[in-house]
């Protein structure tokens, strides 16, 4: 059976249309669940700080210093990688997490590297 996630709270849902029927108050840009694309996985991956965790809620659920909204980790949709490349300079990281510890010049927010998808 495959499940649908939110990439908010990491809520479980069975189907599609369950997930984004229900509220989620860790969306800041809505009030309802928005889908997960990345899909069941291992293990999940902040986008922001390279943490990692064994479930999509764990993660969601711990805050994260490097989130430019200054919440919550939010997770990487890509699988894990033997390379990440930033999205806005093209760098090369062996991990994730090395790669989002990096500052960024080229990053519109200023700050770190961003992995790209």
């Amino acid at each position: 059976m495959e499940y649908y996630y939110c990439v908010y709270c990491g809520a479980k849902y069975s189907s599609l249309q369950s997930l984004t029927r229900g509220t989620c108050s860790r969306n800041q840009n809505g009030k309802y669940h928005e889908y997960f694309a990345g899909g069941e996985k291992p293990k999940y991956f902040c986008k922001f700080c390279g943490a990692s965790y064994s479930s999509l809620q764990s993660l969601t659920r711990g805050t994260c210093n490097r989130n430019p909204d200054g919440r919550y980790h939010s997770p990487y949709a890509g699988d894990e990688k033997k390379q990440y490349l930033c999205e806005f300079c093209g760098s090369k990281y062996s991990s994730l997490q090395s790669l989002t510890r990096g500052t960024c010049n080229r990053n519109p927010d200023g700050r770190y590297h961003s992995p790209a998808l």
